[in-house]
């Protein structure tokens, strides 16, 4: 990986942020002796030493924003992505020439070189004919502009409207009347650069559906997905969520279409919202947690631990952590093998979450000059489409069954996470289930981190 690394990180005051609090930041420099000391020992045992680890270290008061707002309304939804307002990644190149493939041009965080390195996927090789659906709320004006400097910064291939590549559609599958975006308390253009960044560094010979629902109401969200398999879409990410959770809904068991969905952003516990969400627990979707993942000194070169940035409680309230569930509506699935959880257990599998260890997206409607509109993203959003589009690299949708396959096809086929959990009792977080590994990852299968990240393409 071709990579500059930061010798030190560069502090952006993101006053600009409107999203962000009204705009204001509290921007005083944490006392850092003491905060990186802590956030070093929360690093695996084989993590590579500082800057060249890929962590992130948080910098300043209230680092992470949450780009949408918890829900007051049952019958809406919440979208699971957070961005960092502390460090933004500095591009090292003229933005007006492409980078190369598998190259990383910024000071700090992953690429979409880094994550196909990570996963050992075969992403310039395979994907070539399928289609991912992404379904968001609400629209966002310069999506197709924003994913075009992504790709192009990243060394992927074009994927424009022009070329059919690309096609943003609202939630009844027509190209308009596209919906009004959203309002900056409730930041789904956020989301869905996220969404469509993510899913072009994993796969990116993939089509990609944008569906732009009227706004968050389930009812929407719903009817969005319901369109994506209309239209042919046979992979399908949903990065959003919400409690409490609900029985199932036949709009997710689409025959030989695989739908992903994130497991949330607040642990396995009681408090902030955590434990079972809807609809990453219903039967037929693939449910997807989150790890911290950093560069280390080992045979794959990486390692992971399960997404806990709960320790770091600088964010005005927690930072975030994966979601995680034993259901309370929800029956065991067949094709379940956990023992302890006589429920849906979630989640599934898991990638790369954690605001420590973040993606590089691309987002010119963020109160920035382009290009250098470069972010640093987490949440299970990006774990969520990260996901999907590794089921559109192995191809198989036509014979999926929800994760049944998964179950089936796992062993020696994934990085199974043992380390870490998504709760803490220091700030009155304690698991929602009184299964230990629901909360805690241990070796085969956990709550938190599901049956382990992608190890190659095989067992999805």
């Amino acid at each position: 990986m071709n990579r500059t690394i930061a010798q030190g990180l560069t502090i952006f005051a993101v006053a600009v942020l409107t999203a962000c609090s009204n705009g204001a930041t509290n921007q005083s420099l944490l006392p850092q002796n003491a905060v990186q000391a802590q956030q070093s020992a929360a690093l695996p045992a084989d993590a590579l030493n500082g800057a060249a680890s890929g962590e992130v270290p948080f910098m300043t008061a209230d680092p992470v924003h949450r780009l949408c707002a918890a829900p007051s309304d049952p019958t809406e939804m919440e979208c699971l992505s957070m961005v960092r307002t502390d460090v933004r990644p500095t591009l090292q190149m003229n933005p007006d020439v492409g980078g190369d493939a598998g190259s990383c041009p910024f000071t700090v965080g992953y690429c979409a070189g880094d994550i196909q390195d990570a996963y050992g996927l075969p992403s310039l090789k395979a994907g070539s004919g399928k289609t991912v659906a992404i379904v968001d709320a609400y629209g966002y004006h310069r999506a197709a502009a924003d994913l075009s400097t992504y790709r192009k910064t990243m060394g992927l291939k074009p994927c424009t409207v022009a070329s059919k590549c690309l096609r943003i559609l609202n939630q009844e599958g027509k190209t308009s009347p596209l919906p009004a975006e959203p309002p900056p308390s409730d930041d789904w253009k956020g989301e869905e650069s996220l969404d469509l960044d993510m899913v072009s560094a994993v796969c990116p010979s993939c089509k990609i559906i944008l569906i732009q629902t009227n706004n968050n109401l389930i009812s929407n969200l719903y009817t969005g997905v319901k369109t994506a398999g209309a239209l042919g879409a046979k992979y399908i990410g949903a990065s959003w969520g919400n409690g409490p959770e609900g029985s199932d809904n036949p709009i997710f068991h689409q025959a030989g279409v695989v739908i992903a969905a994130a497991a949330g952003d607040n642990g396995g516990g009681h408090k902030y919202g955590g434990g079972p969400i809807q609809p990453c627990t219903y039967t037929y979707v693939v449910c997807v947690g989150g790890t911290h993942l950093v560069r280390a000194h080992n045979a794959r070169g990486w390692s992971e631990t399960a997404w806990n940035d709960w320790n770091f409680d600088y964010c005005g309230g927690p930072c975030g952590a994966t979601g995680s569930a034993c259901s309370t509506k929800i029956a065991k699935p067949p094709w379940q093998t956990d023992s302890g959880c006589h429920s849906r257990s979630a989640a599934d599998t898991s990638a790369t979450a954690s605001l420590r260890s973040p993606v590089i997206v691309y987002n010119s409607e963020e109160g920035c000059t382009p290009p250098q509109c470069f972010w640093l993203y987490g949440g299970t959003s990006a774990s969520t489409q990260i996901i999907i589009g590794v089921y559109a690299l192995a191809g198989n949708a036509a014979s999926q069954q929800g994760a049944t396959y998964l179950w089936k096809h796992h062993k020696d086929h994934v990085w199974d996470v043992t380390m870490g959990n998504n709760i803490d009792a220091a700030i009155g977080v304690t698991c929602a289930s009184s299964v230990h590994y629901i909360c805690y990852a241990q070796a085969g299968f956990d709550g938190p981190t599901g049956l382990g990240t992608p190890k190659g393409v095989t067992a999805f």
